[in-house]
């Protein structure tokens, strides 16, 4: 007799689920990652990213724009980090020596890196590929391939690079790139990553040596609340909940957000509390009757840091008085033309038109094809929903 439940169903795997000892490999590409965000005055995860984006140099801003748009903001070095570099490797908690193995790359490996980067950021937000390419195997290049000499332009325009076309170049010449990239991870270091590595580095050892093993049944979003303490939103959960490899990692300067990434292997880099998120539990004998995780009032939701990033352009966005207004209205009265929102609000149709575009940088609202102006509900949720969470 059939019912609901099906009498067979696809069984899948139990998933992977560790902790892994905090490395270089990906904290220093993850604070490329963050300073580019800083730059674009993104919200971040501490003040001390934004003060440290305000340090950098004026030459060093310009020199690795090429460079931070090729590699996805710094997500590209960090997968490309994380397959190569040896396990054993001295690198993967000192920069020195890290940074010796980065300007011992051949040419025809970073090449190879670029041809990565440039192809990761042109299929950014299409289609997922199968198989997907993967970090894992870059081919070496004796030369630039076609397809980066195609698009290391459109790569630059995105980046909104002045001079897209002439700096191509750049991204065309291992030796220039190289540079470049070494030249922003010193100063990332100089700046606030050694101090801050040095102090973290034992408590972070200590999180991953005091991480009890996952419980019978644990799923990735579970795992990733025992190990930080944080709940991961939903997005990030359903993330883990359908990688077959999850693994988490600390690294400093998170505050209270995660950073998801997946290549082969799903990644979450989080910053350790003070008290571990989880406690041990014994029986009236005394025995240990296993850990248990701290949901009561102390588990918080970790702010994804995509999430975070993307605060700061959309309350920047609303916090215009005339952005806010065309913002209401078109809520309840939208989509309209440039003329009708001049009309109603009784504002110059320059002045909304000026005001228009702000909103569409900030991803608020869009332009249809016959001209008139409608909200992103979505885009607005997302951010009502960000300042609930941080508020939790």
């Amino acid at each position: 007799m059939s019912g609901p439940v099906p009498d067979l169903a696809d069984a899948r795997p139990a998933p992977l689920l560790r902790v892994a000892e905090p490395t270089l490999a990906a904290t220093m590409p993850t604070a490329m990652l963050l300073v580019d965000y800083a730059l674009a005055w993104k919200a971040m995860p501490t003040p001390e990213l934004q003060a440290l984006a305000e340090q950098v140099p004026a030459d060093a801003v310009e020199e690795s724009w090429p460079v931070r748009a090729a590699l996805a903001h710094g997500a590209v070095l960090r997968a490309v980090l994380l397959h190569h570099l040896p396990a054993e490797h001295a690198g993967h908690t000192d920069w020195p020596s890290l940074r010796r193995w980065i300007a011992d790359w051949p040419d025809e490996f970073v090449l190879g890196l670029i041809d990565w980067g440039v192809d990761s950021v042109m299929h950014y937000g299409k289609p997922p590929r199968d198989p997907a390419p993967t970090a894992a195997r870059i081919t070496f290049l004796s030369a630039p391939s076609p397809s980066m000499r195609r698009d290391a332009a459109e790569v630059l325009r995105a980046w909104n690079v002045p001079n897209a076309a002439e700096r191509a170049n750049e991204l065309l010449d291992a030796t220039t790139f190289r540079s470049a990239l070494l030249n922003l991870l010193d100063v990332i270091w100089d700046g606030w990553l050694d101090r801050v590595w040095r102090e973290s580095l034992d408590a972070m050892r200590t999180a991953v040596a005091s991480t009890p093993s996952p419980p019978p049944g644990c799923g990735g979003a579970q795992w990733i609340s025992m190990v930080t303490g944080l709940r991961p939103d939903e997005q990030y959960a359903a993330a883990a909940e359908a990688a077959t490899e999850l693994v988490v990692m600390p690294s400093p300067g998170l505050g209270r957000s995660l950073s998801l990434f997946a290549d082969q292997t799903t990644w979450v880099l989080f910053t350790p509390h003070r008290e571990p998120p989880w406690s041990a539990t014994t029986t009236s004998s005394g025995r240990s009757a296993g850990t248990t995780v701290r949901t009561n009032g102390g588990e918080r939701t970790g702010i994804s840091v995509g999430r975070l990033a993307a605060l700061a352009p959309t309350m920047h966005a609303l916090g215009d008085r005339t952005r806010l207004a065309i913002t209401l209205h078109l809520l309840d009265n939208g989509p309209l033309t440039m003329q009708q929102l001049a009309d109603t609000l009784e504002v110059h149709q320059s002045t909304i038109s000026r005001q228009v575009t702000a909103l569409r940088r900030a991803g608020m609202v869009t332009v249809q094809d016959d001209r008139r102006i409608a909200v992103d509900r979505d885009a607005i949720r997302q951010t009502c929903q960000t300042l609930l969470t941080a508020l939790d």
